[in-house]
């Protein structure tokens, strides 16, 4: 069963439990697996709501009038927008029709928050995700009125059912432009453009706003494997064939493309005329005067233990080594005992125990009795646009999805896959 967290906040216990009850029948019935969590005034629903920030809830049943004098649902509503602590919430009020509310917080003060409580709700959270829903009448018969809300929070269900699959969204969009066609200098010839395309990723994560971002070597066979069945696998081989390399990672590769022998090109070494093993010596002898502070540094950051002030060293040293960055992580990941982790320890993650015989050291590796074989150049190349993908996503404020990737797209030998935790589902 499909997993749903609710949080229903209602200052009147009798309609309180009601509300658990019918929400819980409702959701159940659709094949839902139901966490619901109560409150019965704006501080435990605003306590509740800054708790949420690293487990949101699905969706918060919300009422306006919860019997304080300074502070309303609407409070409530903006911390649980600020914390990022809800997805969608339902607006379940009779504060347009109850009069009781000039007895909470005098007239004029209620009178202002029936005019304006619509357009200060949708001030205060995503349009798209807000439901505002009208309690029944009170001047209605019971039986009426309990099916009347029955109705309602039918409808609240199907919503939220609706706009559930716009949660995790990964996604390719073609932008059109125009572009000028050079001409020749000094030509009067009159300017022409031509139409062109190029893509474009709309993400969104959890309940963050959605953002687009321009193409990066790597989105491509990263919405592959989201898009894929968590059953399904794909090699850094067949990453190749979905996103086509751009460069080169093999030692005697030619150097019009390969950014290594450019590096040693241009400082009048005649990178492609050398032996493997001298290219790698090169390559070592390069490393060793910031390579034992990074794999210190890089330790520190696989236990995550790195300071703001560390970090910044790190990210100096990957600069400066330029792109023998990518040699410097493959020789930091052989660097790992094998015989150190002869059995993987789960971390209890979904992902984790989705995937038996998981490769810790993150490749296409051939593994014999006795030790752990060595890097193939497809695998090398599909971790270094991994990282590069997980770098672009936290520089442009995707941290918690960055994160996410890390713990839920692993290698099962010479494979990579995508186990997400449960209730995570992608539009791609």
């Amino acid at each position: 069963m499909k997993p749903i967290r609710m949080l229903i906040v209602e200052d009147n216990p009798a309609l309180l439990a009601g509300l658990e009850e019918q929400y819980r029948e409702i959701f159940t019935r659709r094949g839902r697996a139901v966490a619901i969590e109560l409150a019965g005034s704006v501080d435990k629903a605003r306590s509740l709501a800054k708790q949420a920030r690293d487990c949101p809830y699905d969706l918060v049943s919300l009422d306006i009038n919860l019997g304080d004098s300074g502070l309303t649902g609407l409070d409530v509503l903006d911390t649980l927008h600020r914390f990022q602590s809800a997805w969608m919430v339902a607006l379940l009020t009779g504060v347009e029709t109850d009069e009781t509310l000039d007895a909470t917080m005098g007239q004029t003060k209620a009178d202002s928050l029936r005019r304006r409580l619509r357009r200060d709700a949708f001030a205060r959270f995503p349009a798209e995700r807000l439901l505002v829903v009208e309690k029944p009448s009170a001047t209605l018969a019971i039986e009426d009125a309990g099916k009347l809300l029955a109705n309602r929070l039918e409808q609240i269900a199907l919503v939220y059912e609706e706009i559930s699959r716009q949660r995790y969204i990964f996604r390719p969009l073609e932008v059109t432009s125009l572009e000028r066609v050079p001409k020749p200098k000094g030509s009067k010839e009159p300017r022409k453009f031509i139409e062109t395309t190029s893509l474009h990723w709309q993400i969104r994560f959890n309940c963050g706003p959605i953002r687009t971002l321009p193409n990066l070597a790597g989105f491509r066979t990263l919405h592959y494997l989201l898009s894929l069945d968590p059953a399904d696998s794909v090699t850094p081989e067949h990453a190749l064939v979905i996103e086509p390399k751009a460069e080169k990672v093999s030692g005697n590769a030619g150097a019009t493309s390969d950014p290594v022998a450019e590096y040693f090109t241009a400082q009048g070494i005649p990178w492609n005329g050398l032996p493997a093993d001298d290219q790698e010596e090169l390559i070592r002898a390069a490393l060793s005067l910031k390579f034992n502070r990074y794999c210190e540094l890089r330790g520190y950051q696989d236990e995550d233990d790195l300071s703001a002030e560390e970090e910044a060293e790190l990210n100096r040293i990957v600069r400066e080594l330029g792109p023998l960055a990518d040699s410097a992580e493959t020789a930091y990941q052989r660097m790992i005992p094998g015989e150190s982790k002869p059995e993987v320890v789960f971390d209890g993650g979904a992902g984790a125990l989705a995937q038996q015989e998981l490769n810790p050291m993150g490749g296409n590796y051939e593994r014999d009795a006795n030790r752990w074989g060595k890097d193939s150049p497809a695998a090398v190349l599909f971790r270094a646009r991994m990282k590069r993908v997980k770098d672009c996503l936290r520089e442009n404020g995707f941290q918690d999805l960055a994160k996410h990737l890390e713990d839920y797209v692993m290698p099962n030998r010479a494979n990579w896959s995508y186990n997400p935790p449960e209730g995570v589902e992608w539009t791609t």
